[in-house]
């Protein structure tokens, strides 16, 4: 039974606190490996638990494939396209008060 695909929407600063270097490295173990439709499985802990990960300040739509059981990610496009990514959405910042309301029950 394949799992319905939900995304969540973070900022870059979720995964990473601030650092020098390539934040992919950080990220993503298995670089050499692209998915570019959601994985049915994980490769690590064989999870069928995987979404899609957007990142605000990156490009629109999925950027990663997360794991929700083990949380090893996964690239939906090259590494050095990810790693651009990536580089824009660290200066990307919000309020979170702009948002609008948003009932608890649908945070991430």
């Amino acid at each position: 039974m394949k799992n319905e695909l939900t995304n969540r929407m973070i900022l870059v600063e979720d995964l990473i606190d601030k650092m020098k270097g390539r934040l992919l490295d950080r990220l993503v173990k298995c670089q050499d490996k692209i998915f570019k439709e959601i994985p049915h499985h994980c490769s690590s802990c064989y999870s069928k638990s995987i979404v899609g990960v957007e990142i605000l300040g990156a490009k629109d739509g999925v950027l990663l494939w997360e794991c929700e059981d083990c949380y090893e990610m996964f690239l939906k496009y090259g590494a050095d396209e990810t790693e651009v990514e990536l580089q824009y959405a660290k200066e990307c910042w919000t309020v979170p008060k702009s948002w609008g309301h948003v009932p608890r029950r649908k945070y991430n």
